[in-house]
């Protein structure tokens, strides 16, 4: 799957964290999904985007698969607007 950003009304950054705008929906957004965000303003490989976000937030924690959790955050994000699958 590949995905790329859509775009936002507003953002604010936190302590690795954002808080976005989407239309009139205001959605927070973890460290994981901030990232997403801003590594796929063109089209971009879920592999890719795991390589990525590894490489700005370190190893996964014990138990915890990256290229699902990549998924599973993308989805989300697709789901919420933010992203759109291609």
């Amino acid at each position: 799957m590949r995905v790329r950003r859509l775009p936002l009304t507003d953002r604010v950054d936190r302590d690795g964290e954002s808080v976005v705008l989407v239309g009139h929906t205001v959605v927070r957004l973890s460290p994981v999904a901030t990232v997403l965000l801003d590594r796929c303003e063109a089209w971009t490989d879920l592999d890719v985007l795991t390589d990525q976000v590894v490489a700005a937030l370190g190893p996964a924690p014990r138990g915890v698969d990256p290229p699902r959790a990549v998924e599973s955050a993308a989805e989300a994000l697709v789901a919420q607007g933010l992203l759109e699958r291609g």
